[in-house]
C-alpha cells in the first residue's frame, strides 16, 4: 500500500521545486494521481499561471505517476525519466491548479511484466496529465518517459 503523504515528503526532500510551487498530493488510485498547487507561488505577469510551472508540474507528475504505479506493484528498483513532452496550453488559469496524471493500464501491464521479467533495457511509455481551473482544462501533456530497472 502507498503511503502518499510519505512519498510527498520524500519528494519535497528531493525537489525543493515543489516546495517553492506549494504542489501537494490529493490522491492517488489505479494508475492515476491527482495533485494541487496554488496560483500564488505559480503566478506571472498577466495574473495567471506560468506556462512554466505548469509544465514543470506536469513532467513532475508523470515522473510521479509512473514511480507510485511501479512501487505499487511491488518494483522499487527503478529509474524514470522523460524523454519527450508535448504541452499544448488551451486557457489562462486565474486560480487553483488540479494536476491529473495517468497510465493506461494495457500499456503499464506490459513495462511491468517486461521490469519483472528483469528486461536490461530502457523501456518507453506514454504517460498523459491534464491541468484544470475551475473544472476546465487549461493545459495537457503527453509524455513519453523512459524506465529500467537500477
Amino acid at each position: 500500500m502507498i503511503d502518499l503523504d510519505q512519498f510527498e515528503a520524500d519528494c519535497r526532500r528531493d525537489i525543493p521545486l515543489l516546495t517553492a510551487m506549494q504542489m501537494k498530493f490529493v490522491g492517488y488510485d489505479n494508475l492515476a494521481l491527482t495533485m494541487e498547487a496554488p496560483l500564488a507561488p505559480n503566478i506571472n505577469n498577466k495574473g495567471t499561471a506560468f506556462g512554466g510551472s505548469i509544465a514543470s508540474i506536469c513532467l513532475f507528475g508523470g515522473w510521479a505517476v509512473s514511480t507510485l504505479g511501479f512501487m505499487d506493484s511491488g518494483v522499487d528498483n527503478t529509474e524514470i525519466v522523460v524523454f519527450r513532452n508535448d504541452m499544448t496550453f488551451e486557457r489562462p488559469a486565474r486560480g487553483l491548479l488540479t494536476v491529473k496524471a495517468r497510465v493506461e493500464a494495457a500499456e503499464f501491464e506490459g513495462v511491468l511484466a517486461r521490469l519483472k521479467g528483469g528486461d536490461p533495457g530502457r523501456i518507453r511509455f506514454d504517460v498523459y496529465v491534464d491541468t484544470f481551473h475551475d473544472d476546465k482544462r487549461c493545459a495537457t501533456m503527453r509524455g513519453v518517459y523512459v524506465v529500467w530497472l537500477k
